[in-house]
């Protein structure tokens, strides 16, 4: 037989008033965002008993957003943990492959609905594509379609139903195995600036989601235009001690960027699209385009527009098939390398060889802007001789290659 709980990370136990129409597990969304994605408190497991090839077990699960904001559902996944029996005692298995089996083995269906009333299947797959791992770009969770993804308002709340299905023909490998499975969302949400923290940069200085409807708007965006600009000497509390405080100080003083009006400017974030259309155009002094037609069939966010109109026309932005332009997808650094150099009109004078130890994992059409961007020393890649590419890029990473490209780098540099 094979054991499997599906729970999740235990943190802070909150009180809720429940209706009668309680779900067998509920989960809490509270504090603020982390890297590794919303800190949940479990009541209950998602399922608690012996699975055997061909058995299938189904609950209810809700999603209770004691955070302080709306937040917008765009990722889902799952973490897994396998345990050996040896006598009165589990030890955790290290065989990927294993993990690899268990996981295609296991399918899960999942409707969304509200009252425990469910009208929509938003994931009928096996648990190997919802799999996520901290820092392995293969296992990244499941980017939910456009259509599926949803939002849970302040001290709302989201009901999900889930169906598990151990496969028939799952062989005896998986016998006499415990697995504990984590539901997370949005594991790839952005971190969170610290107080006191500090962060060992790459040595280059420089170093994906969208929604179909306005509600990009209320995603973590950067400086709206209407907003009243931030003054120079504004005291931003969250760059003091950074190791790219004067590129952003710079940047600042060329009103490339704005900050926040809380008096951050977030430097570890991870950066969006849409942020990096405006921060190209104010820096090469592009003005907003507006116009009816973006050219994008997906939704682009008021404060970004113009911005992403006027970068595509320069073809620094060339989006995605299907004219989609997923303007809250984070950007990799591959990517933004890309725009960066087409926007620049940086062009390869020589060819070059790159010896990152990761280098394959540059995609054949990132593979010459990434080596123009090292010809000009807009980035070198990190200690560890890799370049990370399909890593999502920090704000800090960007205001460093900006400020490079624009020639203030070597006169503010520490």
């Amino acid at each position: 037989m094979l054991v499997i709980i599906i729970g999740s990370i235990l943190f802070v136990n909150q009180n809720v008033a429940y209706t009668e129409n309680t779900p067998d597990v509920i989960l809490y969304i509270h504090g603020e965002k982390s890297i590794g994605g919303p800190i949940f408190h479990q009541k209950g497991n998602l399922v608690d008993g012996y699975l055997a090839p061909g058995a299938t077990v189904s609950g209810t699960l809700r999603i209770y957003n004691n955070y302080s904001e709306r937040i917008n559902v765009e990722n889902l996944a799952l973490t897994i943990k396998l345990e050996k029996s040896y006598g009165d005692n589990y030890y955790q298995i290290e065989d990927e492959n294993l993990y690899e089996v268990f996981a295609k083995n296991m399918k899960l269906t999942i409707k969304r609905g509200r009252m425990l009333i469910f009208t929509k299947i938003i994931y009928n797959k096996s648990f190997y594509e919802m799999m996520y791992k901290k820092d392995n770009e293969d296992y990244n969770g499941y980017d939910l379609p456009i259509l599926d993804r949803f939002n849970i308002n302040k001290n709302d709340y989201i009901d999900l139903k889930y169906i598990v299905h151990m496969d028939e023909r799952a062989g005896n490998e998986l016998q006499g195995i415990k697995a504990t499975v984590n539901f997370l969302i949005n594991v790839n949400e952005n971190p969170v600036y610290q107080g006191g923290s500090s962060y060992n940069p790459p040595s280059s200085g420089g170093g994906s989601r969208g929604n179909s409807k306005e509600e990009v708007d209320d995603e973590i965006q950067l400086e709206d235009e209407n907003e009243k600009k931030q003054e120079v000497n504004v005291d931003f509390i969250d760059i003091k001690g950074h190791w790219a405080k004067d590129c952003i100080q710079t940047l600042i003083e060329h009103n490339i960027v704005n900050g926040y009006p809380d008096k951050t400017i977030r430097p570890d974030n991870f950066i969006t699209r849409a942020e990096a259309a405006v921060l190209i155009c104010r820096a090469l002094n592009l003005e907003e385009k507006n116009k009816l037609f973006t050219g994008y069939i997906d939704s682009i966010p008021k404060w970004a527009r113009g911005y992403v109109i006027a970068s595509t026309e320069k073809g620094i932005f060339k989006g995605y098939p299907g004219r989609l332009f997923k303007a809250s997808k984070k950007i990799t650094r591959q990517e933004m390398i890309a725009v960066l150099m087409r926007g620049f009109n940086k062009e390869l004078e020589e060819e070059i060889e790159i010896n990152y130890i990761d280098k394959d994992n540059i995609q054949d059409w990132a593979l010459r802007y990434v080596k123009t961007g090292v010809y000009y020393k807009i980035v070198n890649g990190y200690p560890d001789s890799t370049f990370k590419p399909n890593n999502n890029i920090t704000r800090a990473e960007v205001f460093t290659m900006i400020c490079k490209l624009l020639g203030y780098h070597n006169e503010h540099a520490s």
